[in-house]
C-alpha cells in the first residue's frame, strides 16, 4: 500500500538522470527503478525541485558540476551509481570525493569504488521492483515452450549470441523488445526466427507475457557486463515469467507445468525479498549513519 504524502515535509530529493538530462518520462530505466519507484514508500522524499531546500540530496547518475562547485550545500550528499560511468569519461571520482556516500546497484560496482576510495562510505542498494507496476501478469503457463522474449537496449543484444544455436536447433522464436531493431549476425540470418517489437514502457509488460519465458543470459565478464544488475530478471519474475539464464534452462522450462511452478515460486520471492520498500529502508539507515558520522 502506498503511503499518503499529504502534509509531510519533503526533506530528501532524488535528482535523477532522466530529469537532469531532460529525457522523456520512463525513457531511463535506472531513474525509474532507483529513484521514482521509491517515492511512494518514502513520504519525506520527492524528485528534486529547483530552488527548494533539502537536508539530503541523492544524485542518481547525475554529475552536476555547477552545483558541486558552489560549495555551499551543507546537507547530506549521496551519489547513486548503476553503471561504470568512468568508462565514458564522466567525473565519477571527482563527485565521489565530494559526496558523503555512494550507493550502487551491484556489489561489483561497490567493490571497484572501495578499492580506489577505501575511506569512502559505499553501500550496495540493489535494484528492486515496484510491484504495482508489475502488471499485467502472466495468467497461466501452458503447453510446450515455443517463444522466448528479450527486452533491453539494442546495444546489449550481443549478449544473447551464445544461445542462438540452441534456439535454432529447437525452432524457438526469439521476441526482441528494444529501442531499435536488432540485426542478427550474418551467420544467423534466415536461420533464427526473430520478431522485433518497438519498446514502449506502456506496452512492454503486455508484450513480455505473450512469450513462454524470458531469455536473459549472464552478460559475462566484459568491462561493462560484469557490473550489470539483475533488474530485468526481477521484473520478469514479478510478471510471473520464468527466466532462461543459460541455454540448458530451456530443457528445464520446456513444459507448461514446470514454467507454472517456477512462475509461482519467483513471484513470491519478489514479493518477499525484492520490493522497493526494502530499498527505502536501506537508504534511511544509510542517511542515519551519515548523520551520526557528521556529529562526531
Amino acid at each position: 500500500m502506498e503511503i499518503s504524502t499529504q502534509k509531510i515535509k519533503k526533506t530528501v530529493a532524488f535528482l535523477s538522470m532522466e530529469k537532469f538530462d531532460g529525457r522523456d518520462l520512463n525513457s531511463v530505466g535506472s531513474s525509474r527503478i532507483r529513484a521514482r519507484w521509491l517515492l511512494p514508500y518514502w513520504p519525506e522524499a520527492e524528485e528534486y525541485v529547483i530552488g527548494k531546500a533539502y537536508s539530503t540530496m541523492i544524485f542518481q547518475k547525475v554529475y552536476w558540476e555547477s552545483f558541486k562547485d558552489l560549495g555551499n550545500y551543507k546537507g547530506i550528499k549521496i551519489l547513486d551509481l548503476c553503471d561504470p560511468d568512468w568508462l565514458e569519461n564522466k567525473p565519477v571520482f571527482e563527485y565521489i570525493d565530494w559526496v558523503d556516500a555512494v550507493t550502487t546497484s551491484t556489489e561489483a560496482l561497490a567493490e571497484y569504488i572501495r578499492k580506489l576510495r577505501p575511506n569512502k562510505l559505499v553501500h550496495c542498494i540493489p535494484d528492486r521492483v515496484y510491484l504495482p507496476e508489475a502488471t499485467p501478469m502472466k495468467k497461466r503457463h501452458e503447453g510446450v515452450l515455443k517463444t522466448l522474449a528479450w527486452f533491453g537496449y539494442s546495444g546489449n543484444f550481443h549478449y544473447l549470441y551464445s544461445a542462438f544455436d540452441e534456439l535454432i536447433g529447437r525452432g524457438i522464436t526469439l521476441k526482441v523488445i528494444s529501442n531499435s531493431e536488432c540485426d542478427l549476425p550474418l551467420s544467423y540470418r534466415g536461420k533464427l526466427k526473430i520478431e522485433n517489437i518497438p519498446y514502449s514502457y506502456e506496452s512492454v509488460n503486455k508484450e513480455i507475457i505473450k512469450a513462454d519465458a524470458v531469455l536473459m543470459l549472464d552478460p559475462g565478464k566484459d568491462e561493462r557486463g560484469k557490473y550489470k544488475s539483475n533488474n530485468k530478471i526481477l521484473q520478469s519474475w514479478a510478471l510471473r515469467m520464468p527466466v532462461v539464464n543459460v541455454p540448458a534452462d530451456i530443457d528445464k522450462f520446456m513444459s507448461g507445468e514446470a514454467r507454472e511452478k517456477e512462475a509461482n515460486l519467483r513471484r513470491k520471492e519478489v514479493e518477499d525479498k525484492w520490493s522497493v520498500e526494502f530499498s527505502v529502508k536501506e537508504y534511511k539507515e544509510l542517511i542515519e549513519k551519515i548523520k551520526k558520522s557528521k556529529e562526531l
